[in-house]
């Protein structure tokens, strides 16, 4: 035990020397704990929004606790020492337990501060918070222990992210909708759901803890060999394309389509809008308000499929495949273009999912509640932030991330650039839904700026980036 708190304090140490992420994570606390209740009049629908960025946060440093270390060669040194495979498992469990706990309770801490002092204090009893916090430890001990499991007998970050997922979103939507049941219903139905949730997470924890204690020496020194890792530009393909870009297009296309578990990932994500929608319907007494959903909409869409651009690039420099990509008689403008425009096509089919189902949803919950107001549809302006500008903004985030990934020495560094860049995007977003008296006219404004910020972006892939340069950072 003593070993792994060693682990613990090694892998804590390094979270510290991350500055930058230290700040995004700090900005997304300020956000979730001070903006939002000062929105919203309240910090209950906060729990829910604290639920599941911590998961989302998490996720990334689960897949990189020992996949990441594989990649760049740490782990065979530190398994090389006294320390002990199970020892390593453990600390990196009790880190990133530590970290999703911390970051949860201190956003929900300044939601509860930011609503008293706005004079909407929190309408929960002890009991009703005693049951949230025990949850919330149980949630995420399940998520950290599946996760660290799975990120210890995958081969690369990409594996374990995929396998991750599949654990991680469920367990956290779950409890992401467990305050919503706890304020609007009644002490039975609460403890029914509650007691539910509390045995899932019991036994996703109980599992994986024997299955970690099963792991011998061998499983964590093996290479192992994941799915769906051919280089796409060793591929063939049937078509022949007139142009380079359609060529680089065309592979990235389809070595993304080979990636299922991602897509579904992506599917599941684009039904969150809606269940913000019918979640903030309850907190606010049956009024059904899509400046929720779309708030959610520009924040987690754009997001998700521009960190498709750190293992596009960044993932060239991980997997060694840089250099005989750059042996190809291809142009760099054509690579790098082709390769940031599948994250973008990506994003507008899921804002074109992600709008229509929430608009079907809420339009239900009219048709079945006849509490609730029937919902006419979406406003102009929310139709512009929805798509051009949020097409933009992830144009702008996926060239602006393909460019620092030449420069950064791992995809998980990408990774973080992406979120930290995602953050700078989103105040405009939420200043102009909540802020501004003509909403309209500021979307077009802040649309035109995105597209600015767009062609500078392009003249600066096509112009400023060279071979040799790329050739320097592999």
């Amino acid at each position: 035990m003593s070993k792994s708190n060693l682990v613990f304090r090694i892998q804590f140490a390094g979270f510290m020397r991350e500055k930058g992420m230290i700040v995004f994570y700090c900005l997304s606390i300020a956000i979730i704990g001070v903006v939002a209740p000062l929105f919203l009049r309240g910090a209950t629908s906060s729990l829910t929004m604290t639920a599941v960025f911590a998961v989302l946060f998490l996720k990334p440093i689960l897949a990189d606790s020992l996949a990441g270390a594989r990649e760049r060669r740490t782990l065979e040194p530190l398994l090389s020492s006294p320390i002990s495979g199970k020892s390593i498992v453990w600390g990196k469990f009790k880190f990133c337990l530590w970290f999703a706990v911390c970051f949860f309770a201190l956003a929900v801490l300044c939601a509860a501060l930011t609503a008293r002092l706005v004079g909407s204090p929190i309408a929960l009893t002890a009991v009703q918070w005693v049951s949230i916090a025990l949850l919330a430890v149980l949630n995420f001990s399940a998520i950290s222990i599946s996760g660290v499991h799975a990120s210890a007998t995958s081969g690369d970050t990409r594996s374990a992210n995929r396998r991750i997922s599949r654990i991680s979103y469920p367990l956290g939507l779950s409890f992401a909708v467990y305050p919503a049941v706890i304020v609007s219903a009644d002490i039975v139905p609460a403890l029914i759901v509650g007691g539910a949730l509390m045995l899932i997470y019991l036994c996703v924890l109980l599992t994986f803890v024997v299955k970690t204690s099963k792991m011998k020496p061998s499983d964590f020194f093996e290479n192992m060999q994941t799915k769906n890792t051919v280089n796409p530009h060793e591929q063939s393909t049937s078509f022949t394309p007139k142009s380079q870009f359609a060529i680089v297009l065309g592979f990235e296309l389809k070595y993304l389509r080979s990636l299922k578990t991602l897509l579904v990932n992506f599917g599941i994500l684009c039904l969150a809008p809606a269940l913000f929608a019918w979640i903030f319907a309850y907190y606010s007494g049956g009024r059904i308000d899509l400046n929720y959903a779309v708030f959610v909409t520009v924040f987690m869409i754009p997001r998700a499929p521009t960190n498709l651009i750190a293992y596009s690039i960044g993932g060239e420099k991980a997997y060694k495949t840089g250099e005989s990509l750059l042996s190809a008689p291809l142009h760099i403008s054509p690579i790098f273009l082709a390769k940031c425009m599948v994250p973008i096509l990506v994003s507008a089919v899921m804002l074109i999912v992600s709008a229509l189902v929430t608009l079907m949803g809420a339009s239900i919950l009219g048709w079945t509640s006849p509490d609730i107001a029937p919902l006419v549809g979406y406003t102009a302006a929310q139709l512009v932030l929805l798509f051009p500008v949020s097409i933009m903004a992830s144009g702008m985030m996926t060239f602006i991330s393909a460019i620092l990934s030449v420069i950064l020495k791992t995809p998980r560094h990408g990774l973080y650039a992406t979120s930290i860049i995602s953050i700078v995007f989103l105040f405009p977003a939420l200043a102009i839904v909540y802020l501004a008296q003509n909403i309209l006219l500021w979307s077009v404004i802040y649309f035109a700026v995105l597209l600015i910020g767009n062609a500078i972006c392009i003249k600066r892939i096509s112009d400023k980036i060279t071979r040799p340069q790329i050739m320097r950072l592999l």
